[in-house]
């Protein structure tokens, strides 16, 4: 070989060696990190806890920013900067029934089907007499009688409970879900028929209220307290019911019941009046000054934005 076709390719070899070198070998993402949901957490806290966005958190699952979260849900955690995903990790995967996904669909439904039949059985009458009388008690009026006949519930029952949970400060009625009147059956019955104390029921709309979902406004959530039981032991026993939202509110005087599709828990340090302070990703107060963590959609229903106190012989 000629001298100088000879250094001609040592010098094109050269030239190809330095550019490699000079070219950072790109981080490829290891295996899809999972996170499963516990009690109370939201898609704010799982992205926070990871460094990641809400926006990139949702686009990973196939949901939106305002789809709810459950307990043991398991989250596909997005990659961070600079990880570059292997195409066949960069885009989900369609549901295939001979596939793994596949099979995790099925499992997802035969789930969606227990939570039918756990819904289904809290749905019904709670056996015996204690079961099927309520007591309700707020300022807008006290109630007590037979819930259901025939397995339905009457149309006495519906009135009475309805003015109960009519809104304390203008007495406005809004025709309360037969649901959660069930729901209320069943927590009554499961504390021995204790009268329940009702904080709030149905609210009109407020452009003013913190939370523009919340389903006070249709009749379908209530905050209550049940005197000489710990609001502690009504949130545990409210979190076995199915599909079901129960917020935990510490410094408050109540427990928050709403029904729902799919259930959702969260714990709320805010006290009367104050915006919603929801509980960290490790369930800890962020504190008033702290930065503030957004529910789920869904889950939070800013109950304190209208709380009302008594003491329960003033009622």
């Amino acid at each position: 070989m000629p001298r100088s076709v000879s250094a001609l390719v040592c010098a094109a070899a050269l030239t190809l060696g330095t550019a490699a070198a000079a070219t950072p070998t790109p981080r490829v993402a290891a295996a899809p990190r999972v996170h499963v949901v516990y009690p109370g957490q939201t898609l704010a806290m799982i992205a926070k806890r990871y460094n990641v966005t809400v926006d990139a958190l949702c686009k990973a699952n196939g949901i939106t920013p305002r789809s709810a979260i459950r307990p043991k849900q398991r989250l596909m955690l997005p990659a961070r900067d600079g990880d570059v995903v292997p195409a066949s990790l960069d885009k989900p995967v369609l549901d295939d029934p001979k596939s793994k996904s596949g099979k995790a669909d099925k499992a997802d439904k035969a789930d969606k089907g227990q939570r039918g039949k756990r819904e289904a059985a809290d749905d019904k009458p709670a056996k015996g007499k204690k079961g099927a009388v309520l007591s309700l008690q707020s300022y807008t009026g006290s109630w007590r009688g037979q819930v259901y006949k025939n397995g339905k519930v009457t149309d006495a029952a519906r009135t009475g409970i309805e003015k109960v949970l009519a809104a304390w400060r203008t007495g406005q009625h809004q025709p309360i879900n037969d649901r959660l009147i069930r729901m209320l059956v069943r927590v009554s019955a499961h504390f021995g028929g204790k009268p329940i104390r009702v904080v709030s029921g149905f609210r009109p709309y407020s452009p003013n209220q913190y939370t523009p979902h919340s389903r006070h406004n249709s009749g379908h959530a209530v905050d209550f307290s049940i005197p000489g039981v710990k609001n502690s032991e009504l949130r545990d026993y409210c979190r076995t019911l199915a599909n079901v939202g129960c917020g935990y509110y510490p410094n408050s005087s109540f427990v928050h019941l709403d029904v729902r599709e799919t259930s959702a828990h969260w714990v709320d340090f805010s006290g009367p009046g104050q915006a919603p302070r929801y509980a960290d990703a490790q369930g800890r107060d962020p504190g008033a000054e702290g930065e503030r963590e957004e529910p789920a959609a869904g889950a939070g229903d800013g109950s304190n934005d209208d709380e009302q106190t008594f003491e329960p012989d003033a009622i």
